[in-house]
């Protein structure tokens, strides 16, 4: 989800929130974000449901791909991220 979660933030999730908004959202920042368990891997990432397959849709200037998965044997939504900590300078040693 870069650049509006950088690498190596911290997030908090609400592990209540495990079903995809519907909810229109006016720009990037209302969007809400998914923690997503793959099998191997987690994900930060908007999410959409579509014919049983969950889309994983990276910011568009992240330049990743959307990814797409079976839905739910392939992914799970752990939550909907709610806060993050992260920091706003990369660390030069």
């Amino acid at each position: 989800m870069f650049p509006i979660l950088r690498p190596g933030s911290i997030v908090q999730i609400d592990g209540s929130q495990v079903k995809i908004s519907t909810v229109k959202w006016e720009n990037e920042h209302d969007r809400p974000i998914y923690f997503v368990e793959l099998r191997g891997e987690y994900i930060c990432s908007w999410c959409e449901i579509r014919e049983g397959h969950l889309l994983a849709v990276p910011h568009p200037n992240s330049k990743c791909e959307i990814r797409r998965f079976v839905y739910p044997r392939d992914a799970e939504i752990v939550g909907r991220v709610t806060g993050v900590a992260m920091r706003l300078t990369e660390l030069h040693a």
